[in-house]
């Protein structure tokens, strides 16, 4: 499998994450006559466990994305390096042209183990040591993976460091030379965590970096310290999400996937309502005309410019 640079990767248009276990068929929703154009997956290290669907999705001719969920991208805890060579084999076995991950805590090292999963991330801190070690991380990754690396800033109910989101972003996907992915409600969360605007950070980030997006569920809960963001795939996008990504397209020139994450979503036609919307705000707003070019419109104009969004 040849590595590409960031420059060479393919434009893959607008897709699902969801599970391969479980019903949606992926199938069915990425040969719908309005649907994906390839479909993405979280997924256990071992191939094996995957690779009868994803063999099903690539015989329809659909490419798939691999976006796993247990390596540190942060933090002083190393990868075990027969972890990355597992994890790099699964990416080369399904063809995964790059892969992203929520940069973020996904262990604890304790004693003679390797590791203690923790099923849930905990976002970096946001000074410069921790972004330090960040680039060692990910720079770690990188040695073993066969495609490009992208890092995701990962959801945020709270925020620890006084560096900007964007900039600690920026300047580790610079350093480490790493493309980046943007989840819209996790941008979300880190506004209502911190108080910060995202657009006010954007003047010195590196967007040409940004290769994909999200869109996922979510709700917002009040504490006393005020709204608090939940990253909860089975629910409806939240308004703010959707204002986050029209806000955000036409900054992203080199965008070259935008992907619908609906994992606990049961509802067929449901999930091919909102990927209807997102082609729309996509043709509508993205600055990259190949990624536009990819999108068969799922309505008429008339339709698309009656239609409020």
């Amino acid at each position: 499998m040849i590595k590409l640079t960031l420059s060479q990767l393919p434009i893959l248009g607008v897709g699902l994450s969801l599970s391969l276990a479980s019903k949606p068929d992926p199938v069915a929703l990425a040969t719908h006559p309005q649907g994906a154009s390839f479909i993405e997956y979280a997924g256990l290290v071992d191939v094996q466990s995957v690779l009868p669907q994803v063999e099903r999705i690539h015989s329809a001719g659909v490419p798939v994305l691999y976006h796993p969920s247990y390596i540190n991208f942060c933090g002083s805890f190393a990868n075990d390096s027969a972890w990355l060579q597992t994890a790099a084999h699964h990416i080369s076995r399904v063809n995964s042209v790059w892969f992203a991950q929520d940069c973020a805590y996904c262990f604890w090292q304790g004693g003679q183990s390797y590791s203690t999963q923790l099923g849930y991330f905990i976002p970096p801190i946001l000074n410069e040591s921790s972004l330090q070690l960040a680039i060692e991380r990910v720079q770690e990754v990188q040695a073993f993976m066969p495609v490009p690396v992208a890092i995701e800033p990962p959801p945020m109910t709270f925020v620890v460091g006084t560096m900007p989101l964007l900039h600690f972003f920026g300047r580790l996907a610079e350093q480490a030379d790493c493309a980046i992915l943007l989840d819209m409600g996790h941008l979300v969360s880190y506004e209502m965590a911190s108080g910060k605007r995202i657009l006010n950070e954007w003047h010195d980030f590196c967007a040409e970096r940004v290769i994909e997006v999200h869109i996922a569920g979510g709700r917002v809960r009040q504490s006393e310290e005020g709204a608090v963001y939940v990253d909860a795939h089975e629910c409806a996008v939240v308004e703010q999400t959707w204002t986050m990504l029209t806000d955000l397209l036409p900054k992203l020139p080199n965008l070259k996937a935008v992907c619908y994450e609906c994992e606990g979503v049961s509802d067929e036609q449901e999930i091919l309502r909102v990927l209807a919307k997102l082609k729309q705000l996509v043709m509508r707003h993205s600055s990259n005309a190949k990624l536009v070019a990819t999108l068969t419109p799922t309505l008429s104009q008339k339709a698309m410019e009656e239609k409020p969004l």
